[in-house]
């Protein structure tokens, strides 16, 4: 793991864990996204739209 990597992993351990301190708990699933997007394999767009098709009546 390049210290590029370890640096985003650090940054998403601290979002999930303020998130949990106000209630918010992220599925596997979305954390699979963000790891994706801090690899750059997708954009903030993507999994935004992805979202919208997934939730959009």
């Amino acid at each position: 793991m390049t210290y590029k990597e370890k640096e985003n992993l650090l940054k998403i351990q601290n979002v999930t864990a303020t998130m949990a301190i106000e209630g918010m708990y992220f599925n596997r699933d979305f954390l699979q996204k963000m790891m994706q997007v801090s690899r750059g394999e997708l954009t903030t767009e993507e999994v935004r739209q992805e979202v919208i098709k997934k939730y959009a009546r």
